[in-house]
């Protein structure tokens, strides 16, 4: 049979698609176009093809394979049913969005999913049976107007070009603005630090804003610079300040690590969430330079880090924010807790997960943005500017150092 083989056209390799149609090759007359995959198949290939040109294998094509994405209409469209594989968000895509639309598509859609790659030359042998029972049970969905594509496109690039944080070097401000954004009622955001995202959210949707911190010199901060937000001191443990349900929203911004236990607090903003309520959660992930995170310096380095952080901030900073702990802060992290955490994407699914939640959403970002940080940190206004530009691009690049998450609070 002719077999074609498309992966698309994202920047991220789908190597276990490559790997997985290796035996094909041997049984049949195989075509692949690779992307950006270092995997060589035995096959004829390219890396990528024209459009023209794709079109006119799908139409020669006995069986087409696929990743998850636009290609699935072109073989629709062309009379066929693709067996689609979707890209993951563990190295493959930025996201699951692809999961989610097979999923979606499985279920009424004339299109084979294959979740388990080790039987994909059976799917592939039984495939002309199975595509005429799809072809006469399942009817093809009519493409949409040109019209309302277009209106559906502008909206969204007006959403995306409405984002505040669309430039700034930490993305999960652009993803956390971009979740919530059209979100309703009251919003809390815990650990507000000195406001830069809570007080823009509250400029920007009309969203009711209210933010926690253990930080006293963070919140008077907040209320100098963001009068309209309501802000309440925590301590670093114990229960949050608000009745059962109050919120319709959450966000936790990179503070889930610095907190003595993240069972206690997902806890407690399940209790202070609204059923079916948004959380956005990020924190950072577990990388090959996770080692060079600085928040950890003052652990495992204590001496080298008093004496840089006396001298950047000067004496009297560090005394308060690392001699001085009674906030029940140890800088910004909570006495007791011996290391700034990097995460598993897992595990914390896992744990969201056990407290009620449903993540509907994964995202991340950077990879080397460590090295560019630690030296921001220490820089001047313009030479930090250069290195923020630095940690913004790898953001662009990337999407394993710092992970994002939306999850809803189920009923």
């Amino acid at each position: 049979m002719e077999v074609l083989v498309t992966v698309g056209m994202s920047a991220w390799p789908f190597d276990r698609l490559i790997r997985a149609i290796i035996p094909l090759c041997a049984e049949h007359r195989v075509f692949a176009q690779t992307g950006t995959s270092k995997v060589v198949p035995p096959c004829p290939h390219a890396p990528f093809v024209p459009h023209a040109e794709l079109i006119e294998r799908i139409r020669a094509a006995d069986v087409v394979i696929t990743h998850a994405g636009n290609t699935v209409r072109l073989v629709q469209r062309a009379g066929k049913v693709p067996i689609a594989v979707a890209r993951t968000a563990q190295g493959e895509m930025a996201n699951d969005h692809q999961v989610e639309y097979l999923l979606h598509e499985a279920h009424g859609g004339r299109v084979v999913a294959q979740w388990d790659l080790d039987l994909l030359p059976q799917a592939v042998a039984g495939h002309r049976a199975v595509e005429a029972q799809l072809i006469a049970e399942r009817k093809l969905d009519q493409p949409a107007p040109a019209a309302h594509i277009s209106a559906l496109l502008d909206a969204e690039w007006d959403r995306l070009a409405r984002n505040p944080f669309r430039d700034h070097p930490l993305r999960r401000y652009a993803y956390a603005w971009d979740e919530l954004a059209g979100e309703s009622g009251r919003h809390l955001d815990i650990g507000c630090s000195t406001g830069e995202f809570i007080g823009m959210l509250a400029a920007t949707t009309p969203l009711d804003c209210h933010a926690v911190d253990p930080h006293p010199g963070y919140l008077r901060q907040v209320e100098r610079d963001y009068p309209q937000i309501e802000v309440r001191h925590i301590a670093t443990s114990g229960p949050l300040p608000y009745p059962e349900r109050y919120f319709s929203s959450v966000s936790l911004l990179d503070v889930l690590e610095h907190c003595p236990s993240e069972d206690d607090l997902l806890r407690e903003i399940r209790r202070v969430l609204a059923p079916g309520g948004l959380l956005v959660l990020t924190v950072p992930g577990r990388h090959p330079f996770s080692w060079l995170d600085p928040d950890n310096a003052k652990f495992r380095h204590k001496r080298l880090h008093r004496a840089i952080y006396s001298l950047r901030f000067g004496r009297d900073v560090y005394r308060e924010r690392f001699i001085d702990r009674s906030n029940g802060l140890f800088g910004d992290m909570s006495i007791g807790k011996k290391e700034h955490t990097n995460y598993r994407r897992d595990w914390l699914v896992e744990r969201l997960q056990a407290h009620g939640f449903k993540v509907t959403r994964q995202s991340g970002a950077n990879l080397f943005w460590r090295w560019f940080q630690i030296p921001a940190l220490l820089a001047g206004p313009r030479t930090r500017r250069f290195f923020e530009r630095a940690i913004w691009l790898d953001g662009e690049l990337f999407d394993r150092a710092n992970f994002f998450f939306s999850a809803r609070s189920e009923p």
